[in-house]
């Protein structure tokens, strides 16, 4: 049946058309065939003509089949090119496939969340639960949180995903793309009709492959307008990493908890023997609040890292929610900045989260002492008066291994994402050996990499990520790589030249724009190299390529 836009009108049109196509072809050479066997069979009397070859036949059944396939061609191909024409879009999303949700990224406007089962459908698949599916409406068809989008837009869709390969699918929209890890794939669609239009994941991704929809809600330019400033609103909100009470702590944490875990651990923490372990009494929820968190942070077997999925605040509410919740009584909490610190890879002090005394009724004991940095960072970077001289020979040698590959949509720019990430690193203000001044004025370190910050959001974030950690295997990360923290000359190569995929930005990016992006990559991202180029260094080598 068609769907609700102009392309999935058009492929239903395609299909009809090819469809009829094979049924003349059909009805034409089985009637032949079948007249043949009925009017020269042998009880009539008629004997096989022993011939060879006939080349006006041969022609014949050559051309005609040659033109059949060339009538049904010419739509088809016209139909595919409308399908993949992502040009000239009014807004981009980011689709990213998860184990057993979708993360929507706006990245146009900054708005990102996650879109996961519907609470009343959650409730009702759950074993034992005494809850009538056909009492749910749209049973396994809702979401918590939709994708929304203007009508009459060219909406531009960019897929991946973090785990294994899913497929986003709406029937009303004519088309089905898969998301796969490390890969992106692209489509676009223009709804004309506001609605709610249903899907779901068409690939086999796991357990709950079944419990993945996916809704999209089209509303007039008016209502999505008020739509957009009131999630603009709410994440800026819900991004507020500042100390909250314990009582806060554990009635947020109880809804972030039915949203992400009550899947697999259950309402009520008792987990599923074999498969998932209970958090009633479990060892790594009564244990340390640290060694938990990391878990949490980072996933272990089945479970994934939901330091990539939740807000700082999301995670200390879940964290401080399981350990005085679902049968546990720890009595002690995790503040937001004490994830953020976790996430930055910084060091907890020994108290991260303290008991709270029994007789006290609203317990909010924060940790005795901040968290420790690691030494390695609290060194401060030697000026470059006293560093050994870089290298500057154009002709250093990359390694393979070393070198960074990024990409590029197909046929499109860059687009930046927003999504949450850890505070950035502190300012480093250092003068290497390669900014000494030829002649005039030069640009100081901090200059350059402030300007380098929006380039990169510019022309790297999409694949390489805001905070610099990639999506790999596809898009290395930057932080800590051997490229953006080695030799700075192979780093230039790499940059003027391309590779893979990754485009040659010496012949898109100004020289000014080179240098800034180049000084921000080693001195920013949890990197610390110390060094740089000018923008007249850099115009002379983009000469000389």
């Amino acid at each position: 049946m068609k769907g609700q836009t102009q392309l999935s009108a058009d492929v239903y049109d395609l299909h009809m058309l090819i469809l009829w196509i094979c049924v003349f072809v059909g009805i034409g050479v089985f009637g032949t065939m079948f007249y043949s066997i009925y009017h020269h069979r042998k009880s009539k009397g008629h004997v096989a003509e022993q011939f060879h070859e006939n080349t006006t036949v041969e022609i014949i059944w050559t051309i005609i089949p040659a033109l059949i396939l060339i009538s049904m061609a010419i739509p088809a191909t016209k139909t595919l090119l409308e399908m993949d024409d992502v040009q000239d879009s009014d807004m981009t999303v980011k689709v990213t496939g998860w184990q057993w949700k979708w993360e929507y990224d706006y990245l146009d406007s900054g708005i990102r969340f996650f879109s996961n089962l519907d609470a009343a459908s959650n409730r009702a698949r759950q074993l034992n639960s005494d809850v009538d599916p056909n009492s749910v409406s749209h049973y396994l068809l809702r979401v918590d949180e939709p994708l929304v989008i203007p009508v009459n837009k060219k909406i531009r869709f960019v897929f991946t995903a973090a785990d294994v390969i899913h497929s986003w699918w709406v029937p009303d929209l004519g088309w089905k793309k898969d998301a796969i890890p490390g890969f992106i794939n692209e489509a676009w669609t223009s709804v004309p009709k506001a609605g709610v239009y249903r899907g779901q994941c068409t690939e086999l991704c796991g357990k709950d492959h079944g419990f993945m929809p996916v809704v999209v809600v089209a509303m007039e330019q008016s209502d999505y307008d008020a739509w957009k400033q009131k999630k603009l609103d709410e994440q800026k909100q819900g991004n507020n990493d500042s100390d909250q009470s314990h009582a806060d702590l554990v009635k947020k944490g109880g809804e972030v908890y039915g949203k992400n875990c009550s899947t697999c651990h259950m309402e009520n923490g008792a987990g599923i023997p074999g498969a998932f372990p209970a958090l009633t009494n479990s060892p790594v929820v009564t244990g340390d609040i640290n060694a938990q968190a990391n878990v949490i942070l980072n996933g272990r077997n089945a479970m994934p890292a939901f330091g990539k999925q939740l807000t700082a605040s999301e995670l200390a509410a879940v964290i401080t929610y399981t350990r005085n919740a679902l049968g546990n009584s720890k009595g002690d909490e995790i503040q937001p900045k004490a994830i953020k610190a976790l996430l930055a890879g910084e060091k907890p002090g020994p108290a991260t989260a303290a008991a709270v005394p029994k007789n006290e009724e609203k317990p909010a004991v924060k940790a005795e002492k901040p968290l420790e940095k690691p030494k390695a960072e609290e060194k401060a970077v030697k000026p470059a008066e006293n560093s050994k001289p870089k290298e500057t020979s154009n002709s250093s040698a990359v390694k393979e291994d070393d070198q960074v590959e990024s990409v590029q949509f197909a046929q499109d720019k860059f687009y930046p994402q927003k999504r949450f990430s850890d505070k950035p690193s502190a300012s480093v203000n250092v003068t290497s050996a390669e900014s000494k001044p030829a002649a005039g004025a030069k640009a100081s370190l901090d200059d350059l990499v402030k300007k380098g910050s929006s380039v990169y959001e510019k022309n790297c974030q999409s694949c390489h990520q805001k905070d610099g950690s990639g999506m790999p295997p596809m898009f290395p990360a930057l932080k800590g790589s051997p490229v953006a923290t080695g030799k700075i000359d192979a780093q230039i190569e790499l940059m003027l030249k391309g590779k893979g995929v990754m485009p040659a930005f010496g012949a898109t990016l100004s020289a000014d724009d080179f240098a800034a992006v180049l000084a921000y990559s080693r001195n920013k991202l949890g990197n610390s190299a110390g060094d740089f180029k000018q923008p007249d260094e850099i115009k002379a080598l983009q000469s000389a390529k």
